[in-house]
């Protein structure tokens, strides 16, 4: 079934999307119900895209991976993000991620992929998970030439083309200004930003104009998590939840029941390997993840270029990390 999903990578691009759009998908894909605002009230987690030793996808691993999610309460799963190393798939990587996710959790969790970067990979992207099914997509950040105006423009003719529910992903606020952010919450396509810039003026300026029509999302993980969830965020991503998706849920839980005491005694047990990622520029912000996930007997395996895998001497203090995690979540 798994091989269905895969297109050749002997076609042009034009000619593998064509078909993808017309490929008949597995009818259990359409059990689950479609992304919503309330939908995003809970820890988003961005799905790492294990590999096998020869840096292949690892669809066994996948189901694996989304297996062990489900049955820890996870309801949200958000493949070939930047955590999933979208940027560096191909369109028929994308689709056989996208549809290994799909199929492994039959409608038991919402699969919402990214898509992009760029506009015209975005439009593709968006094809080939609507032809999926999936219950929504999230637009990847614009690292290419923009301008605010220019991603006003291509943001918005995402959103209308595409034809399924939309997350937005807000990392800058040179490009994607304020003001541009609120007209685009009110879309109806809309339901829910991704907000993950290091200013909460900005975030309350949005959470006050549009926190009506979208789901405001803390995107920074759990290091910030709690001070943007005291500022409107209804829910926070997480990368770390793919191993310790309990610690992430109760954090997540507590915090909205009023226990803020335990919501920040589990930041505080988080943040280390948050602030691990994201040393010397953010060197192992991904292969951190897979690195984890080895060592948490889940599947990670090597990440693909232009990012590198822990370096041996560092993976001692990763390992130090874990346990001291692996036990809270034990718990």
């Amino acid at each position: 079934m798994i091989q269905f999903f895969t297109l050749s990578f002997l076609f042009s691009i034009h000619a593998r999307f064509s078909s993808a759009c017309q490929i008949e998908r597995n009818p259990v894909s359409n059990n689950h119900p479609g992304l919503t605002q309330q939908s995003c009230h809970t820890v988003l987690v961005v799905a790492i895209t294990p590999r096998t030793k020869d840096r292949q996808v690892d669809l066994e691993g996948i189901r694996k991976n989304v297996q062990f999610l489900i049955q820890n309460g996870v309801t949200f799963i958000m493949p070939q993000c930047g955590t999933g190393l979208v940027y560096d798939s191909t369109l028929a990587e994308f689709e056989s991620v996208v549809g290994a996710f799909m199929e492994a959790a039959e409608g038991r969790a919402l699969i919402v992929p990214g898509i992009g970067p760029g506009f015209g990979r975005s439009l593709e992207m968006g094809g080939i998970a609507k032809s999926l099914h999936a219950a929504g997509v999230m637009i990847m950040p614009i690292v290419g030439p923009a301008s605010d105006r220019g991603t006003y423009t291509g943001l918005r003719h995402i959103s209308e083309s595409v034809g399924l529910p939309i997350v937005l992903y807000q990392r800058r606020l040179d490009i994607t200004p304020v003001d541009s952010i609120v007209k685009l919450c009110a879309m109806d396509e809309v339901v829910g930003l991704k907000y993950a810039v290091d200013d909460v003026d900005a975030f309350d300026q949005i959470q006050d104009q549009a926190g009506k029509h979208a789901a405001m999302v803390c995107g920074m993980a759990e290091d910030p998590c709690i001070e943007y969830m005291s500022h409107g965020a209804v829910g926070f991503s997480s990368g770390m939840a793919n191993f310790v998706p309990k610690m992430s849920l109760r954090l997540h839980h507590q915090f909205f029941l009023g226990n803020k005491k335990e919501a920040q005694r589990l930041r505080d047990l988080m943040v280390p390997f948050e602030d691990f990622r994201g040393e010397d520029r953010g060197r192992y912000s991904g292969s951190a993840l897979h690195g984890a996930m080895n060592y948490a007997k889940l599947a990670g395996g090597p990440v693909i270029p232009f990012v590198e895998d822990v370096a041996e001497k560092d993976l001692p203090r990763l390992h130090q990390m874990m346990d001291i995690l692996l036990d809270e979540e034990r718990r």
